[in-house]
């Protein structure tokens, strides 16, 4: 004996964004995050990176 085949259809609703306020409190929160962080992280470290990409970039260039 078969059974029948299920019609029904499912409606998926994610929960709003929340309201104007909270998303111009998350903005602000994330800037000041990222400004902490250019802000306090020392002139080596930056230097550090931009080599690394540097030396990245030369690899990637040299494989081609």
């Amino acid at each position: 004996m078969r059974c029948e085949p299920e019609n029904r259809v499912y409606k998926v609703s994610y929960p709003s964004k929340g309201s104007l306020l909270a998303r111009i409190t998350g903005i602000v929160l994330i800037a000041g995050g990222i400004l902490l962080i250019v802000l306090c992280v020392p002139l080596w470290a930056w230097m550090a990176l931009v080599g690394t990409a540097l030396i990245f970039i030369g690899v990637l260039l040299l494989q081609k």
